[in-house]
């Protein structure tokens, strides 16, 4: 909990494409992981290297995806919406029908994903307020990840931001006048545009 340093520690499938070497996960012989999450700031979080479910459990507490890709943690999702499939406007559905790519990503807390996709879901719900107020009326984000469906409630993709900002109309206010700090405490989606091919 003293250490200057934080290391950065890469538990992909694999490294880059031709190379050879053993990655972390391999060295160990890992073959599944979990990586739990606690809320609250300063709350411990949990890697977990191996299966510790006992396997009559397994299903009750776990998932398990067929990993599609070579490089990364990569497996398919279909179906991605804020309502349910026989309400939903299909047009309006992202990784409808075949589904899409999807990388499970433990180093982010945001949900990335392409513009239209983006586009797509924000049609299905109203706006989230900046004061969190209507966070009790917001819909749960329903998914399917290899055939398995998932549940987001609206706590899980609404992150509240907290802090300061500093207001300074140019670079000499910051270094020759006290700019002005403005207390920030607001929410917004934990959605990230990446427009990528995968």
């Amino acid at each position: 909990d003293s250490a200057k340093f934080a290391a950065i520690v890469g538990i992909g499938p694999n490294f880059a494409y031709g190379n050879m070497d053993k990655t972390l996960l391999m060295s160990f012989g890992v073959d599944e992981f979990s990586v739990c999450l606690q809320k609250g700031a300063g709350a411990p979080g949990y890697l977990t290297w191996g299966p510790l479910i006992p396997p009559t459990h397994k299903d009750w507490y776990s998932a398990t995806a067929k990993v599609k890709g070579k490089h990364h943690w990569v497996t398919t999702m279909t179906n991605v919406s804020f309502m349910p499939m026989s309400a939903a406007h299909l047009e309006n559905v992202p990784c409808m029908g075949s589904g899409c790519a999807v990388i499970i990503d433990s180093g982010t807390s945001l949900i990335a994903a392409p513009a239209m996709a983006l586009m797509q879901l924000s049609k299905q719900i109203e706006p989230i307020m900046e004061d969190c107020s209507n966070l009790h009326k917001l819909p749960n984000l329903h998914f399917t990840i290899d055939g398995h469906a998932f549940t987001l409630p609206p706590k899980a993709y609404v992150m509240r931001i907290t802090g300061a900002v500093m207001e300074a109309n140019s670079i000499w206010d910051i270094l020759f006048f006290k700019p002005r700090m403005r207390k920030l405490n607001m929410c917004m989606p934990a959605f990230m545009q990446i427009d990528m091919m995968s």
